[in-house]
């Protein structure tokens, strides 16, 4: 892959320092098509796979790298030239000091590089920016460590190299610790001798830990080179020698002999646009800097978004209700309907992973539709109308990727804002699902739900009692756990305030709760829902509605000439039409309806 441009040497990229980041960097030049890749070590150590593209050379100590028509890398016994050289060797493992005050009372739990030996059952935060806090982690994974915390700013995951960007990944996906991307320590406190750590997003709450460990960026980059007695000599007004960071150097920052400094994530990038441009650019390795930097982010705001959360309120790390008011109308709508909410590609994830945007898609918005939620109830056990809250209410999980074919796309964005931040809100409130079948104050409501389901029939539940509903209500809802309930004490409070309203919190995953193991369907068919309502659900007198898991639903791929063909396992629709109930369908108006809600 050369030219008559293209400068003869032994290889096309030297790295020295066979860490984390040099292998990062070697992997990513073999995938843009690099063939002869070279990594210089002073001693062996453990080498991950990286193809047959890649020579480890151990016991080679560098004392001079050269710049010139190609770079020279040579040592006492060896000399050999390059394209491009990079020194990886971290060489400072002490990190610096945070930019608030730690109590003295707490210097034996605050350590600013990793100890030796720490207590396996300890709760451990690490903080840090850059590959020496992914390395910390992983080695105290590695030491049998099950509490352990790195709180890592998701706009330093892009500065990351491959590899780490990988192995945090998997180590958070197979759930060896918690990473915190979008929140970082503001304060540590003496909470009776432990370090109790304020952290910078109000969705964080206050944690106590037995120990605190920094890795910081920590040194300037000419003292790689001078702790490792390496001399310097460049000849050329661009250098093709790079000093790879614990994170980019900001604006304006000075390098030593004027060599190139830059983080691990982002070196392929350079080293690809200034001197190897005869080779690919890995499609799976963009790494490009946080657009956050560049203005575009905020210019593309003011652009597109037409609404503002006025609350956030996350019941747990997962599950979030908030609201959104629009800039202009007042979202009128009907119990049961739906608005649509969004956020642009260029907003940050939760997680960090790249998506591999391409560029005429970075400018565009994620949308997604959600039913209305309703609170139900205001501080002094009053109903609240739709008019008394400021904005549309939104009850919603943050979708993880575990078995998804593609990687969710909103809410992990979603996961990173909070109240007084921006949003697009469209300008319709539309859907079908609504109260119209209930035509009389005496029938009875039975609202079915699976998770965040159940947010229109808080809404329509609501609705009807402040009518002056006289008919049973009964509201039910299945989750893995009660604490995926966030509107259960609103609930109870309910039960209290009106007679004949009910509500059940069923739990599939739940060992200590009297309604374990139940799942919607056992409801009606174990005789639960009839001891509520005092008879078998008669079509007629009895209304359904039905949000959340397809499955739970149950409906036919066609419905047939009244023969429909019913999934597997059975769902509400099949049981409820075996109890002579309809379900609502094009041209039948039933007495089952139903939103699904995935």
């Amino acid at each position: 892959m050369t030219d008559d441009s293209t400068p003869d040497a032994d290889y096309e990229l030297v790295i020295v320092g066979a860490n984390r980041a040099g292998f990062s960097v070697a992997r990513d030049a073999v995938r843009g098509g690099a063939r002869r890749v070279v990594i210089l070590n002073s001693w062996e150590v453990p080498v991950p796979d990286l193809g047959d593209h890649v020579e480890m050379r151990f016991g080679t100590p560098v004392t001079d790298i050269t710049d010139g028509t190609v770079v020279t890398v040579a040592g006492s016994d060896f000399d050999l030239t390059a394209r491009v050289a990079v020194v990886a060797a971290r060489v400072d493992k002490h990190s610096i000091a945070p930019d608030y005050a730690i109590p003295d009372s707490l210097a034996e739990r605050i350590h600013f590089e990793l100890p030796e030996s720490l207590d396996v059952a300890d709760d451990v935060l690490v903080i840090g920016t850059g590959e020496t806090a992914a390395e910390y982690t992983d080695d105290l994974i590695g030491r049998g460590h099950q509490s352990v915390v790195l709180a890592l700013p998701s706009v330093a995951f892009d500065q990351l190299g491959s590899r780490t960007r990988d192995d945090l990944l998997q180590i958070e996906t197979d759930r060896k610790a918690t990473i915190f991307w979008h929140s970082h320590p503001t304060e540590i406190e003496d909470a009776g001798g432990y370090p109790m750590v304020r952290f910078s997003d109000r969705r964080t709450p206050d944690l106590v830990f037995d120990h605190v460990i920094y890795a910081l960026g920590s040194g300037a980059p000419d003292r790689h080179l001078e702790r490792l007695n390496i001399t310097l000599k460049l000849a050329t007004d661009q250098p093709s020698v790079y000093i790879l960071t614990e994170e980019d150097p900001g604006p304006g920052a000075s390098s030593p002999q004027g060599v190139v400094t830059v983080s691990p994530g982002h070196a392929w990038r350079l080293i690809h646009d200034h001197h190897l441009g005869d080779f690919d650019e890995p499609g799976d390795l963009t790494a490009r800097p946080p657009l956050v930097f560049a203005g575009l982010a905020e210019r593309l705001r003011e652009k597109h978004y037409n609404a503002t959360i006025t609350s956030f309120e996350n019941h747990h790390s997962d599950l979030w209700i908030l609201r959104v008011k629009p800039d202009v109308g007042d979202a009128r709508h009907e119990p049961g309907q739906y608005a649509t909410l969004a956020l642009g590609y260029w907003e940050p994830r939760l997680d960090g992973s790249d998506e591999q945007l391409n560029e005429d898609k970075i400018e565009k918005l994620v949308r997604r539709s959600y039913s209305i939620s309703h609170p139900m109830l205001d501080e002094n056990d009053r109903l609240v109308a739709p008019e008394d809250i400021d904005g549309l209410e939104f009850y919603i999980v943050l979708v993880r990727p575990e078995g998804m074919e593609h990687l969710p796309e909103l809410t992990p964005r979603l996961a990173l804002k909070k109240a007084g931040d921006r949003i697009f809100m469209g300008a319709k409130v539309a859907g079908r699902y609504t109260l119209k079948s209930v035509t009389s104050p005496d029938q009875d409501v039975v609202f079915l739900s699976t998770g965040t389901g159940e947010a229109p029939h808080n809404n329509m539940a609501a609705q009807l009692l402040r009518d002056g509903h006289r008919g049973r209500i009964v509201s039910a809802c299945t989750v893995r756990y009660q604490r995926d309930l966030a509107y259960l004490e609103t609930h109870r409070r309910m039960e209290k305030l009106f007679p004949n309203y009910r509500y059940f919190a069923l739990t599939t995953r739940e060992a200590d709760t009297i309604n374990n193991k139940v799942y919607i369907q056992d409801m009606i068919t174990n005789g639960m829902l009839e001891d509520v309502l005092g008879y078998t659900p008669t079509p007629g007198k009895t209304e359904f509605f039905l949000c959340g898991n397809p499955a739970m639903i149950g409906l036919p791929e066609e419905w047939g000439d009244g023969s429909p063909e019913w999934p597997e396992p059975r769902g509400v629709c099949e049981i409820l039409t075996g109890m002579g109930f309809t379900v609502d369908r094009r041209g039948v108006e039933g007495n089952v309806h139903y939103e699904e809600y995935w």
